[in-house]
């Protein structure tokens, strides 16, 4: 395997540059609760949403909230659920051209000043010109030099953190004592797994809800980095599993505090884990593609139709699958109790019917965690996407567009950009949200 570029290897001095950094950091959460800024909401995708969701649940903070999808129910949802003359908005996108962050960004900044804003990007990307033309409230660095998905213990993660009032240097100071000999072993174990066919990494309970969601950190991590050439692992987080396909891991200490060690722990497991598959940690070459596609479709001409591939019906992708395969559920919907229930549900169905390993995941938010492995990883992957038409959408005359028709286009774009790499996939757009029943195996 070629050597990985050295710039993107700067997570690993990261929790040292963050205690260096946190003094600031605190100030500006300060500064802006004697604003009266006391809440935040996160628009980012990938590590940049997931890990501020990591931190503020397994802190029982209820004052920091994430939107990290289209979904026009979901935009709605965060609107209703603060109360914007109190709240900060911290965008967050690595690249400064996130789609999602940036769509997010225009609907906000129509109900709270620039003042009530805040940026964390690569330095001269078009978000930090934005924010400093517009005046935004600050702007922070992300390091050059650290990818997004490894991104938990900079700025990505630790401005969040001092926004909830949490322990940022003692989470820190127990980073720094990550032994990184026993997390590389870590990652080398699951590797020489995968090469005897266990390439379905699940996760043991950690004892507790102090780490609550770090299975889907975990998940994006190892999925995004290791998801190319053909290799790769596929995650399982948030139920226990059993088959010979299967490997079993500890996720980490239960102790909230303790999430920086799992933090850097399973960075350097990832990395040691792709070293043992030969491929790239750092790079992700199939995410690209189903962006292209959407917008291409985004750009379609108003008034053409679709040109949406032909799919596998339900039933004949349920018999397509075979030993070692896994079945991924993709909804395009918005998360909610109930959604969460019906999907739960059907992942039940379709495991019982197939024997296989299930996994669920929202769009677009999986498209930033396990797309690159969905597209890149070995084709032992059946995907069934279900769409539906929004309740309520919202315009976005920025972007031309529609909330609703931006989740539609990254739904078409994925499908296009599955089928063109061989995978299985059956697509059905439901007429009533509510009724799942043409989504069964079976």
């Amino acid at each position: 395997m070629a050597t990985p570029e050295p710039d993107r290897w700067g997570w690993r001095d990261a929790p040292r540059k963050s205690l260096a950094e946190w003094p600031r950091l605190v100030d500006f959460a300060a500064q802006a609760r004697a604003d009266g800024l006391t809440h935040t909401v996160v628009c980012g995708m990938g590590g940049s949403s997931l890990a501020p969701r990591v931190l503020a649940s397994s802190f029982g903070a209820r004052n920091l909230t994430v939107l990290d999808s289209t979904d026009p129910a979901a935009v709605r949802a965060v609107e209703r659920g603060s109360d914007p003359a109190h709240t900060l908005y911290l965008i967050a996108s690595k690249s400064g051209t996130t789609v999602e962050s940036l769509a997010a960004c225009h609907q906000l900044s129509r109900l709270a000043p620039p003042g009530h804003f805040a940026a964390i990007t690569d330095p001269g990307t078009p978000l930090e010109h934005k924010a400093r033309m517009e005046r935004w409230r600050e702007v922070f660095p992300h390091p050059a030099d650290v990818g997004g998905r490894y991104a938990a213990l900079t700025v990505v993660g630790m401005l969040p953190l001092a926004l909830i009032d949490g322990p940022g240097p003692e989470l820190l100071e127990r980073a720094l004592t990550v032994p990184e000999s026993e997390a590389r072993a870590l990652g080398a174990s699951i590797a020489a797994a995968v090469r005897e066919g266990r390439d379905k990494l699940a996760f043991r309970a950690s004892g507790g809800a102090g780490t609550a969601n770090v299975g889907a950190w975990i998940e994006q991590l190892v999925a995004e980095s290791t998801g190319k050439q053909g290799r790769g692992v596929v995650p399982v987080p948030g139920r226990p599993l059993t088959g010979k396909d299967v490997f079993t891991v500890d996720a980490g200490p239960a102790d909230p505090v303790s999430l920086g060690v799992t933090f850097l722990t399973w960075e350097y497991a990832t990395v040691a884990l792709c070293e043992g598959l030969d491929v790239n940690p750092f790079d992700q070459p199939d995410v690209e593609a189903a962006k292209v596609l959407a917008r291409a479709e985004l750009a379609r001409p108003s008034g053409t139709a679709e040109t949406l591939p032909e799919t596998l019906p339900v039933k004949a992708l349920a018999s397509s699958v075979k030993e070692g395969d896994y079945v991924a559920l993709l909804a395009y919907l918005p998360q909610t109790p109930a959604n969460d229930a019906r999907l739960g549900a059907l992942a039940g169905l379709w495991q019982g019917a197939t024997g296989c390993v299930v996994t669920t995941g929202y769009g677009p938010r999986y498209l930033h965690s396990t797309g690159q492995l969905h597209k890149g990883g070995p084709n032992t992957g059946v995907f069934l996407v279900v769409t539906a038409d929004p309740a309520e959408d919202i315009d976005i005359p920025e972007m031309h567009t529609t909330f609703g028709k931006l989740e539609r286009a990254q739904a078409i774009g994925d499908i296009k950009a599955l089928v063109a790499k061989a995978r299985r996939v059956s697509h059905v757009h439901l007429r009533d949200p509510d009724d799942w029943s043409a989504l069964s195996p079976g």
